[in-house]
């Protein structure tokens, strides 16, 4: 009876096994069947792009999400984060892209085998291969793991052409690739001014030149840190090899500006001390000047005091000539008023022989008065007159 129960359970499970087995290999036949479709060639029509490397596809009737094989392209910053070195040129990758494939173009597209649920495709239309178009316009790159080893070849050769032609990614004049990062500050950095300031203020405009060039080639280092050459990003796929020798540009420029810098120090501090030395020259210089105007006005003021001392002097002796002057006229008038005073005294003191005859008494007829006799008091005067003045 137990080898009965035995015998039973043995079978059960053999049954179990075997049903196992059957579903396992019924995934693994569905599973090929699935890759061989997806490895077929199909024929669709574009129903619109979404970024750089994914097209929506509408494949008979069903609308298919599919990324171009062997390739990555820049893809926008998600919505709040910082836009990277790995989000340049995202929205002209995408406009390139829009304007081979418009919406309702056909497109063959061949599938291909990739890691994850993405569907990858080699995609033709126009007769171009557009996940190599994509690469020579630099709006892409190709990655390190190549899914086809002829298209691999292709991609790299197209990056090649894109590198030599400064296409996209790998232009200088876009400021957001490496190189549009780097060679602008190199230009800057090798644009210097050349010669010698010949004034502290021109030392210092040099300095303040050569100083903000030097801090922009500081801050171009400091993007090398975030590329990995042996990454899988956006930046060091298509900048990794790059790295080296634009590193090499940058470091030479940069060395020559802070040597330039630190010379410009020097010079500016020697400048600095001759025109301390000559501005203190030209001070003294000033001062003894001064000293000689101020001793030559004062010798000017005593030349010009003492000239109004002898005007004064001079204009005294003038009033007191004139005063004298007039005083010997005064005294002059004097006398002559004086003599003229005298001169009619003596004209009217002085008889006249007429009157004289009539005043002596006649001889035949004697006075019979007295006092006819006396001489008169005017007689007495006059007699007297002259005696009294001499």
């Amino acid at each position: 009876m137990t080898q009965q129960r035995t015998a039973g359970r043995i079978s059960v499970l053999g049954i179990i096994a075997f049903v196992l087995l059957a579903a396992l290999l019924l995934t693994l036949a569905v599973l090929s069947a699935v890759k061989g479709v997806r490895t077929a060639q199909s024929y669709g029509n574009v129903v619109r792009v979404v970024d750089g490397h994914t097209i929506v596809v509408n494949m008979d009737g069903t609308e298919e999400t599919v990324t171009l094989a062997g390739v990555q392209a820049p893809l926008s910053a998600p919505e709040g984060k910082k836009t990277t070195l790995d989000n340049c040129l995202a929205e002209e990758s995408t406009a390139n892209l829009s304007g081979m494939l418009e919406s309702g173009d056909s497109i063959q597209v061949q599938y291909v085998d990739g890691p994850g649920d993405t569907r990858f495709v080699l995609a033709r239309s126009g007769g171009q291969v557009i996940n190599v178009v994509q690469v020579e316009a630099g709006l892409a790159v190709p990655v390190r793991e190549q899914p086809m080893g002829q298209l691999g070849a292709d991609l790299q050769e197209a990056q090649e052409t894109a590198r030599t032609d400064e296409a996209g990614l790998y232009s200088p004049s876009v400021d957001c690739t490496l190189p549009g990062r780097v060679a602008p500050v190199v230009d800057v950095l090798r644009g210097l001014p050349e010669g010698g300031p010949s004034s502290a203020a021109e030392a210092d405009e040099q300095i303040e030149a050569v100083a903000a060039a030097v801090e922009q080639g500081v801050t171009a280092e400091k993007v090398f840190a975030t590329i990995d050459p042996e990454g899988t990003s956006l930046s060091s796929l298509a900048w990794g090899e790059d790295v080296p020798r634009l590193r090499q540009r940058l470091d030479e420029a940069l060395t020559q500006a802070q040597t330039e810098l630190a010379s410009l120090q020097t010079t500016r501090g020697v400048l600095l001390t001759r025109e301390r030395e000559e501005a203190a020259r030209q001070r003294e210089e000033a001062r003894q000047a001064e000293l000689a105007r101020q001793a030559e006005a004062a010798r000017q003021a005593e030349l010009a005091r003492q000239e109004a001392a002898r005007q004064a002097e001079l204009a005294r002796q003038e009033a007191a000539r004139q005063e004298a002057a007039r005083e010997d006229a005064r005294e002059d008038e004097r006398r002559r008023a004086e003599e003229e005073a005298r001169r009619k005294a003596e004209e009217s003191s002085s008889p006249t022989p007429s009157t004289s005859a009539s005043a002596s008494p006649s001889p035949s007829k004697p006075s019979s008065s007295p006092s006819s006799s006396r001489p008169s008091a005017d007689d007495d005067e006059e007699s007297s007159g002259p005696a009294r003045e001499d």
